[in-house]
């Protein structure tokens, strides 16, 4: 959390100095390296952090092989990547800087192929400490040499030369720290077999990515770089606060996949997040524009914060989803996942085309929101296979009621006082107003409380 928290603050910086333009296609060039970042991973590390769990002593082996795996589909990726940013790049309304970023960006993609898989390692072991540390001081290195190359002038092509050099010192970093915690070696099932099971999880997160972020590659060409500049903004607000829900499910994962009170961990889990996700979506869509002129300036209002208040109302289906993809993951159900993915892709891919060249990033945010409710209908289906007495209706219902009464409060705190004092008191109204309606139960509270120093514990439950 603190590392994207960090990221996220980055982006006040490159937000200003590349302007609009530049901001659109930087977002496209991330975009598409996140897809074939998607492919070298191709569903590996989720594989290694259900299987490791239940045998460490494949770890050593699975080093070796899923790394190996991964170079290959790496060198797969390449030939695309060189026509795209070669004879492509006019389509995609890039410069010729842009291109050499984008090439820049994908080398940096290579030393990937060993963190990743380490990370995946440490993921299993169940010691997410060392992979967050390292992903800290990364990101505290990249926004440190991201800086430098922005303020003297380097642009696109600096950026993308500060990621490969993150990328290399980060790759290290978790070797070293991976190598000796390594247990006692056997031998890991061949490659077949781990490809027969990370197909189905690669082409979950394939699809997941093209219905999620298919609109940043879509509206440099179909609705222009100002207003792709505008939306990623937008988007890079919305990936903020997405933060809570990837972060405490990435680390519940292991659990998951290893414990037979599936369901009740689920619903607590679910309790928590949707708690979180409502008032922070209404939170952020009712302060979109002092949020936008704090992070982008000025020169991206009114546009980004039209987008931001609408994009945001995704966030409690994302909780969701989230949190849901990994417990049927964790159940074995990935295969079940695919058509939901390929339904929200689906529709995703067509809405865009057809509302972005008529509506622009409206019409864009308004699909991604749209799109979390077309996967959200089949994944609760699902979950109810694994956990029929997990009811999301039930789990929403008094955050919600109690975000209502928090959003009218911090709307007219808003314009008539200050927008700082509209979330401070809306900080303090909302669990109150959550704690009030019953939506924090004893076995929560009793969670609450073991998370606390001892003295605020007993206070807790007395």
């Amino acid at each position: 959390m603190v590392a994207r928290l960090v990221d996220a603050a980055f982006a006040v910086v490159y937000l200003r100095l590349l302007g609009r333009a530049d901001v659109g296609a930087f977002q496209f060039l991330i975009v598409f390296t996140t897809y074939f970042d998607t492919l070298v991973d191709f569903g590996l590390n989720a594989l290694l952090a259900r299987e490791i769990p239940r045998t460490p002593a494949i770890a050593r082996s699975a080093l070796r092989r899923v790394s190996l795996l991964r170079l290959i589909l790496w060198l797969l990726g390449l030939p695309i990547v060189i026509v795209v940013y070669g004879p492509g790049r006019e389509l995609a309304n890039l410069s010729s800087e842009a291109s050499v970023a984008g090439l820049v960006f994908y080398a940096a993609l290579l030393p990937a192929v060993l963190a990743k898989t380490a990370s995946g390692l440490l993921w299993g072991l169940e010691r997410l400490d060392l992979t967050a540390a390292v992903s800290v001081l990364s990101t505290i290195l990249k926004v440190a040499l991201g800086a430098i190359v922005l303020y003297s002038g380097a642009g696109l092509i600096g950026l993308a030369g500060t990621s490969l050099i993150v990328s290399v010192i980060g790759a290290a970093a978790l070797l070293l720290l991976l190598a000796p915690r390594l247990p006692a070696s056997a031998a890991a099932p061949a490659h077949q077999s781990w490809l027969r099971e990370s197909w189905p999880l690669f082409l979950n997160q394939l699809l997941q990515g093209l219905f999620f972020k298919v609109d940043a590659i879509l509206l440099p060409a179909l609705g222009g770089l100002l207003a792709a500049g505008a939306y990623a903004a937008a988007y890079k607000v919305s990936e903020g606060a997405g933060i809570l829900s990837s972060s405490f499910t990435l680390a519940l994962f292991p659990r998951l996949a290893t414990t037979s009170a599936t369901s009740d961990a689920y619903r607590m889990a679910l309790r928590i997040l949707l708690q979180l996700g409502f008032p922070l979506a209404a939170g952020i869509a009712l302060l979109a524009e002092p949020i936008i002129a704090v992070v982008g300036g000025r020169e991206y209002l009114p546009d980004a914060a039209v987008a931001l208040a609408i994009l945001i109302c995704y966030l409690p289906l994302s909780y969701a989803n989230g949190l849901t993809q990994y417990v049927l993951i964790a159940a074995g159900r990935q295969r079940a996942l695919t058509v939901a993915f390929v339904a929200a892709l689906v529709f995703n891919l067509v809405a865009n085309v057809l509302l972005i060249p008529r509506y622009g990033y409206v019409g864009a945010a308004w699909v991604t929101v749209l799109s979390e409710l077309v996967l959200l209908i089949p994944f609760q289906l699902l979950a109810l296979r694994i956990a029929p007495d997990v009811s999301l209706l039930r789990e929403a219902g008094r955050p919600l009621v109690a975000t209502l009464l928090m959003a009218p409060v911090v709307w007219w705190l808003r314009d008539a006082v200050h927008p700082l004092v509209a979330a401070a008191v809306g900080m303090l109204l909302y669990p109150t107003a959550l704690w009030s309606l019953g939506g924090i139960d004893p076995q929560q509270t009793r969670l609450l409380g073991s998370l606390m120093p001892a003295a605020y514990a007993r206070r807790l439950r007395l």
